[in-house]
């Protein structure tokens, strides 16, 4: 009797190990349902929180099962690895944002040998063959309104202060051009500083903080990025320049938000990750359903300023 019991014991324990194994592993699939990977560069990010509840409400509405993968930081080797991963496991479709694009180009050709659509957000593959649509904002019209808004609001000449994810980043690249561009019909305005917060709010706040100390002459601050903006206001206000620095960033997330009513920061341009998120899903399941999609689609973007803040409030 007690050696019966042990071997139950045993083959029991035996399957709670089993249970236990990655979800990797153990992850079922409904064969008769397309399966989509939107592998996100920063999963966590409120913004991509954002997309990631428009791309399972487009999973909900079309009937297809989405897994929502990705890097914590914006790793662009674990993005590639997860992508690759994805291909391996002969998934239906792909969505990502690469944020170098050159860094994918070989993964996406891969996809692309086996049949498997992928879709661009934010920032496009380094080539249109590589991908079967781009979902985006349209981040030129973002940098005109952004550089416009700035200008409008410092009211004369603009000492400005750059801040970028990175200095490679494709779609950060657009809205730069558009602020130089903007500024060459203005008179003594001129970009005197430039920086990098490499997505991450505490560099950002060095990296500031320096810009400020060695070039007290700055009165507008272009940031393409949305992960330190609050941060940055946080910095303008303990210097006492909340007033006479015009800060203009990326991202209506909630810390943004508060940053704007705290009259810390006048404002950001507001993208609409939601609306990526469920287009790149719905055109995912059409291109897979035989359906033609537009190769090019912009999503709807905004400044945010204390005038309109509660707006996007009550949306949110």
């Amino acid at each position: 009797m007690f050696r019966k019991s042990s071997i139950i014991c045993c083959l029991m324990a035996i399957l709670l190990i089993c249970s236990g194994c990655s979800p990797t592993q153990q992850s079922t699939f409904d064969k008769d349902m397309r399966r989509v990977v939107f592998v996100s560069p920063q999963k966590e990010l409120p913004v991509w929180v954002q997309a990631k509840s428009g791309f399972m409400d487009a999973a909900r509405d079309y009937g297809f099962q989405a897994e929502w993968l990705g890097s914590e930081d914006c790793d662009l080797d674990e993005m590639t690895r997860q992508i690759s991963i994805a291909i391996a496991e002969e998934v239906d479709a792909i969505i990502t944002c690469p944020l170098t694009p050159g860094v994918f180009d070989q993964v996406f050709s891969q996809a692309k040998e086996k049949g498997i659509p992928v879709i661009t957000v934010a920032v496009d593959a380094s080539s249109p063959e590589l991908r079967s649509a781009f979902i985006s904002p349209d981040y030129q019209e973002i940098g005109r309104n952004q550089a416009a808004a700035l200008h409008e609001a410092v009211g004369g000449v603009m000492k400005i202060g750059v801040i970028m994810s990175t200095i490679d980043s494709q779609n950060q690249i657009i809205q730069l051009n558009e602020l130089e561009r903007y500024i060459q019909d203005l008179d003594g305005s001129e970009i005197v500083a430039y920086g990098q917060d490499f997505a991450n709010p505490t560099t950002g706040m060095y990296v500031f903080s320096e810009m400020l100390e060695q070039h007290p002459e700055i009165n507008a601050v272009f940031v393409t990025s949305g992960d330190a903006v609050s941060n940055y206001g946080t910095i303008l206000a303990g210097k006492g320049l909340q007033d006479s620095v015009v800060l203009i960033g990326m991202d209506a997330v909630e810390e943004n938000i508060q940053a704007i009513l705290n009259g810390e920061i006048y404002g950001v341009m507001d993208q609409d990750y939601y609306q990526m998120g469920y287009y790149s899903g719905e055109f995912a399941f059409k291109i897979l359903s035989g359906e033609t999609v537009s190769d090019v689609t912009f999503c709807d973007s905004m400044l945010v300023t204390k005038e309109n803040v509660q707006q996007i409030m009550d949306v949110k």
